[in-house]
């Protein structure tokens, strides 16, 4: 029940995620990071902090914890099945021919 529920929520921030990248301006200063303007690189971009970067850092953060929140609930409900299934097989009295 509950890794369905954050299997849903990684579906949704994974496509919010995706759209929000998409939307953001391309890096036109490809060139810039390879000597052009060393002052740039060496200082920082302010471009870096628009609300779409923001939003992609927030989103990309949310992303991982929801992946390491789905993955150790899904191994704890695995493992209370396997020990479920154990305790079925020695609880039950073997087959006599």
């Amino acid at each position: 029940m509950l890794s369905t529920i954050l299997l849903t929520l990684l579906v949704i921030v994974s496509i919010l995620l995706i759209i929000v990248v998409l939307f953001q301006k391309g890096s036109s200063e490809f060139a810039l990071a390879f000597g052009s303007n060393p002052m740039q690189s060496i200082f920082g971009n302010t471009e870096a902090d628009t609300i779409l970067v923001k939003i992609t850092y927030f989103l990309g953060g949310l992303f991982l914890v929801l992946s390491l929140l789905l993955a150790v609930v899904s191994q704890k409900e695995q493992n209370a099945l396997l020990k479920e299934l154990k305790t079925e097989q020695t609880n039950t009295p073997p087959a006599t021919k």
